[in-house]
């Protein structure tokens, strides 16, 4: 008669090797001491924003990317509306006892990818979190690490996580359940250790380690000091975006000498089609856009692109679908964007019902100067800003590309500007009757104006609306 032994023998080894498989694989899956393995590659970027209402710093969390100390954080924490020249004396501060400081500079934006760039001033050997192009699986476990606010010392934190879900759409994004994620501006790691995402900026998500910088109203950009510093602690994001969608970005970083350049064929909107106008150019089924206004003199004007044409492939692949039909637009515009200026693009169009596509050309030009670059000029005793006009501030209005005057950005509450009633955007054709060509004729004309009659009111003649108006405002009593 067998023994009991001879039965619990086999069952009792299995066990034991099913027991040590599990041990193995729980050490090399389970998330364990992130925070020493990443703490290394996170530091804190803070810089000065001197604007029309003060100074102020402002701390955020970057992640350092290569070994020379190149920094990457989220595109918001410098934010597009601000201008370039009102963000000063860029640092480094490694977190710890001694909390050392390093002076950086400002490399630049990449706005294909959502990320800004920064290096230390002098040369500094930092440890990078070396980013893969891995894939993660809907169940699999994710780790963040980031910093605390400063309130409590940027001591670092991990959150674990578990993939719930891969949203496809003009920015790829994993959505996680459980603990969420550490905050914006986190490295995101799978079971392995290897880095494959980022939080990037998301709505309703603090960009910055010490309150929210800015918020967009009436006045313009101004600061907010009212956000709770733990908000993404207390309610964490819940996305990030998977690593290969940005790697191109950390290759090839914007520069002092060479910034990135945006393409840009003058198109101002694209649309997805509707089921019935989808059916009506026997599309049903298949991703497709609309082209709105062509711009004349740029690119896609010259290359016969025309308002009403059907894309419906770019390079001879069928076009990108998103989670929703609208994102489709939005999908093709950021792919035209991560290419180089000067490329050749073949669109597949259609140009009338009942026709098959037929191939368009077109040379992808650089996009024009954005707002953030232009010169500026305080009237502090009024209490306005304004600055140069750039292409999109003519074109909305229908001027002429070289239209001379200068732009109403910021009006500071309480101000003799305010009481006049002069308000953001409104374009600036002349001051006392003089007509004005540029911020720095605009400024010398109102310097000497209020030098010789510094009691009289200053007369502006604006462009509001498609309506000229009449603003005069009076100079402040003392």
């Amino acid at each position: 008669m067998p023994t009991l032994d001879k039965y619990m023998k086999p069952i009792v080894t299995t066990a034991v090797s099913l027991l040590l498989a599990a041990v193995a694989h729980a050490q090399t899956t389970q998330p364990v001491n992130f925070i020493e393995k990443v703490k290394p590659s996170l530091v804190v970027v803070q810089f000065t924003y001197e604007g029309e209402l003060g100074k102020r710093d402002f701390t955020g969390l970057g992640t350092v990317v290569r070994e020379d100390g190149l920094v990457v954080t989220p595109l918001a924490f410098t934010p597009r509306q601000v201008p370039d020249e009102q963000l000063k004396d860029f640092k480094f501060i490694i977190p710890g006892d001694d909390e050392t400081e390093i002076d950086a500079v400002f490399l630049g934006r990449d706005e294909r990818y959502e990320l800004a760039f920064f290096k230390p001033k002098t040369d500094q050997k930092l440890t990078p979190v070396q980013f893969l192009a891995g894939d993660v699986g809907v169940g699999e476990t994710v780790v963040s690490v980031g910093l605390l606010p400063k309130v409590a010392g940027y001591q670092p934190f991990q959150s674990i996580a578990r993939v719930s879900a891969k949203l496809r759409g003009p920015m790829p994004q994993v959505l996680v359940e459980g603990a969420g994620l550490t905050l914006v501006g986190s490295p995101v790691f799978n079971e392995r250790g290897e880095a494959i995402g980022y939080v990037n900026d998301q709505p309703e998500r603090v960009v910055v380690l010490n309150g929210r910088p800015f918020q967009a109203g009436s006045r313009g950009a101004v600061l907010n000091d009212s956000a709770n510093p733990f908000a993404d602690v207390d309610v964490p994001p819940r996305l990030f975006t998977p690593a290969r969608d940005f790697l191109a970005s950390l290759a090839s970083p914007p520069t002092l000498e060479k910034p990135i350049k945006i393409p840009f064929v003058g198109v101002t909107s694209l649309t997805g089609l509707s089921k019935d106008v989808a059916e009506f150019y026997g599309l049903k089924g298949k991703i497709a856009i609309q082209v709105g206004d062509v711009i004349p003199g740029f690119s896609a004007d010259k290359a016969g692109l025309k308002k009403g044409y059907v894309i419906v492939s770019l390079n001879g692949q069928p076009l990108e679908r998103g989670d929703l039909p609208d994102e489709a637009p939005m999908i093709f515009t950021r792919r035209l964007a991560q290419m180089n200026v000067g490329d050749k693009v073949t669109l597949g169009v259609i140009t009338e019902a009942n026709q098959e596509a037929k191939p368009i050309e077109v040379t992808l030009g650089e996009r024009p100067p954005q707002a953030n670059k232009a010169k500026r000029y305080y009237a502090e005793d009024l209490g306005f800003t304004t600055r140069d006009p750039v292409f999109d501030d003519t074109y909305a209005r229908k001027l002429a590309a070289d239209a001379k005057g200068v732009v109403v950005t910021f009006i500071r509450p309480q101000s003799s500007a305010q009481a006049a009633e002069l308000q953001p955007n409104d374009f600036v054709q002349q001051v006392n009757q003089t007509p004005v060509t540029d911020v720095k004729q605009f400024e010398e004309a109102y310097t000497k104006f209020r030098k010789d009659k510094p009691k009289e009111a200053v007369v502006l003649e604006v462009l509001r609306g498609g309506n000229t108006q009449i603003i005069r405002i009076e100079p402040p009593r003392e």
